[in-house]
Formats: structure tokens, C-alpha cells, sequence
């Protein structure tokens, strides 16, 4: 599973920051549901719980640009405070890599979180930079997947990432 971590930091927490949790998350996750034209459903409505059943939402683009959707969850982090996480499974359209992207920094800005790549929080691990506006539509994401790539490799890997949006091409 690929995962996306939003934490408070001690400061916050320090100054009084409220705990993250969905409710909190969940007026973002609609709207970018809404703009995107995806479904959100609670992980309990699903027949088969994909993401080992974890409680929360999915985040759940047309049935052609998905294979399993994107989490939306909530979870006591490593000091025992709520942290928000938003995760795909490894299989995945690169629309839902982007859907990825756009949740965890639209979140991460709007909640004033810090925002971690992987399960957990390691020593050396750094936060990523918040950047919502990079993940702002599909183009923004193939160009900020592909900035340090080469002019013809990167036509050639921008060609790739936009025939993977779609299931059937998987």
C-alpha cells in the first residue's frame, strides 16, 4: 500500500491545535469528490473491504479511472495522537495516483498538518513539502512526476502516465 501521513506537529499540539480526525478531513475530501467526479462512501458500505478494512472512506473515481479507489483513514500515530491517512493499494490507475496527491496536500494545507510519505515516522524522516497547487489538476501532476526527466523521455513517460488514467489499459 502506498501511503500519505498528515501529523500535527508538537508545536501544535503545544499551542492548543486541534487533533486531526475525518470529520474534520471530510468537507475536502467532498469537494475534491464533487470537482472530480468521484463518489466518497464510508469502508464499512463496501461489500469487500479493499485496504484490509480499515475504517473510513474511499474516495472512489468512475469505475474506469480505478481499481480499488483512494483511503481516507484515521489512526493514533506513533506518540499516540490522531493522525490523517490517505492511501492506494500498489495496483492503481495513475488517476488515482494523482487523487492521491490532490487529497493528502489539499488536507495537509487546509488542516496545517505535516505531511509524511510510508507507514511510519522514522528518525530521519523529513516532511514532505506541502504543495497543493503542483497537484491542482492531472496536468500539474504528469508535470511534477515528470520535472526531471529529459525532453524525449519525458514524451514518452507523459504518453504512458495519461494511457494508464484508465483501468482497461491495466
Amino acid at each position: 500500500m502506498i501511503m500519505l501521513r498528515i501529523c500535527r506537529t508538537p508545536a501544535q499540539l503545544a499551542n492548543g491545535a486541534e487533533a486531526l480526525s475525518l470529520p474534520a478531513a471530510l468537507p475536502a475530501a467532498r469537494e475534491i469528490a464533487g470537482k472530480w467526479g468521484c463518489e466518497l462512501v464510508p469502508t464499512g458500505e463496501m461489500l469487500v473491504p479493499p485496504f484490509g478494512g480499515k475504517e473510513g472512506w474511499l474516495l472512489l473515481p468512475d469505475i474506469m479511472h480505478r481499481l480499488q479507489g483512494i483511503l481516507l483513514a484515521c489512526r493514533q500515530g506513533p506518540a499516540g495522537v490522531p493522525e490523517l491517512l490517505v492511501a492506494r493499494e500498489e495496483e492503481a490507475t495513475t488517476w488515482e495516483d494523482f487523487l492521491l496527491m490532490k487529497l493528502a496536500h489539499t488536507l495537509a494545507y487546509r488542516l496545517k498538518g505535516q505531511l509524511f510519505f510510508g507507514e511510519e515516522m522514522g528518525e530521519e524522516t523529513e516532511p514532505l513539502p506541502v504543495e497543493p497547487e503542483r497537484f491542482a489538476t492531472f496536468e500539474a501532476y504528469v508535470d511534477r512526476v515528470l520535472e526531471a526527466e529529459d525532453d524525449l523521455v519525458k514524451e514518452i513517460k507523459k504518453a504512458w502516465i495519461y494511457a494508464h488514467r484508465k483501468r482497461a489499459i491495466r
